[in-house]
């Protein structure tokens, strides 16, 4: 079989896919992994071939202008998606020629792709492949189709896939603000453990064991210019961190300097360019991010409490929440983010053992899932029976 993967061009949007392309790999199927932008060298580092579907066109200058436009603005929830919609529509746009043309001149049996790139559904549908699509955290509404395609179809509904992968746990599931309670998607949907991979990297030898202080993991994501921006509250939220626990604190900086102030060095504090984060979680005591949603299932998967702050406005309020409510961790408020207020919530989740209990409850739900290289077969099988 050949099973060809897609995603929009973020870091943290092509990573939720690649356990499952590596398991079809190692499975005797053929992988092809069709993007454009950093989705291209990040699924070539996992090992897998990768064809650049847009390589005349600058794929990732339509979320550039979101993420510019979300830091000047500071816009709601709603208008966040509203922009998000313009911009992957856009890039699906973009993709879409090229990617019709591999699924059709290569044979697709497969096409996989997020909720972020209905177009990918529009690929499949003219190859006669099967149409997958992805999750990459809790379920999320597909996006619409939008711009030439859209009017010349008169369809604006993302199309409807012949089947689905869920990541998402079924208890935090039940508090996903993205969905309406008891709206099952109209077609199947195979639950998948998450295989949280976070890119690969060189791993110090003392992430691989715990110190004599509390380990607390802070990072806001995979975006540089999201990182950059949010400097100060970092600051805050390590000298809350260290104050509250005498904490060993861990931030991850991606190259912008940030989280290296003078003085913030030695035992209490450790500033990385890049790490696997599942390499370090399991000696991490609780983790302080930006509520993204592969750090989120990163941490369940490692059964690590969270503090989400919710410096965005999109997914991240509705995983945040559901975290919360499934006792697995606490929200702050970026406006109310002071080091005291960061402390108090770093503490809490550390030492009362009801936010652990929970977060290893979650681990366990995830564990007990069929792997990639289950659902992988699965698939194969469905796209036989075709």
């Amino acid at each position: 079989m050949r099973f060809l993967f897609t995603s929009t061009p973020a870091f943290s949007q092509t990573t939720p896919l690649i356990p499952l392309a590596q398991a079809a790999r190692l499975q005797g199927h053929q992988v092809l992994f069709a993007a454009g932008g950093d989705s291209l060298p990040t699924a070539a580092e996992a090992g897998l071939p990768v064809l650049d579907a847009a390589p005349d066109a600058d794929v990732t200058a339509p979320y550039r202008r979101f993420a510019a436009t979300a830091m000047e603005r500071e816009p709601t929830y709603a208008e966040t998606m509203e922009l998000l919609s313009d911009a992957f529509a856009e890039i699906g746009e973009t993709l879409l020629p090229g990617l019709e043309a591999a699924a059709r001149d290569w044979r697709a049996d497969v096409v996989l792709y997020p909720p972020m790139l209905p177009a990918a559904g529009l690929a499949a549908r003219a190859a006669g492949s099967l149409a997958v699509l992805h999750e990459i955290g809790l379920r999320h509404p597909p996006f619409p189709l939008r711009g030439a395609r859209a009017r010349e179809s008169g369809e604006s509904a993302a199309p409807v896939p012949d089947a689905g992968v869920a990541l998402g746990p079924d208890s935090l599931e039940r508090f996903n603000s993205m969905v309406r309670p008891g709206d099952a998607p109209p077609y199947p949907v195979l639950p998948m453990r998450p295989g949280t991979h976070n890119g690969g990297g060189p791993v110090p030898t003392w992430a691989l064991r715990a110190g004599s202080r509390p380990r607390v993991l802070l990072t806001m994501g995979s975006v540089p210019e999201h990182v950059r921006a949010q400097g100060p509250l970092l600051a805050e939220l390590a000298k809350g961190a260290e104050g509250a626990l005498d904490a060993e604190v861990v931030v991850t900086t991606l190259g912008t300097g940030v989280g290296r102030e003078p003085g913030a060095s030695g035992e209490r504090r450790r500033a990385v360019d890049f790490l696997p984060l599942g390499a370090l979680l399991p000696t991490c005591a609780a983790v302080v991010h930006h509520g993204g949603m592969s750090t989120m299932l990163s941490a369940l998967a490692a059964g690590v409490p969270q503090v989400i702050v919710t410096t965005t406005r999109g997914d991240a309020l509705s995983n945040a929440e559901a975290v919360r409510q499934r006792g697995a961790g606490v929200r702050l408020e970026p406006s109310a983010c002071s080091a005291g207020a960061a402390g108090e919530a770093v503490r809490a989740v550390v030492r009362d053992p009801a936010y652990r209990a929970a977060s290893v409850r979650v681990a366990a739900e995830l564990a007990a899932r069929p792997g990639p290289q289950d659902v992988a077969g699965r698939l194969a099988r469905r796209a036989a029976a075709r």
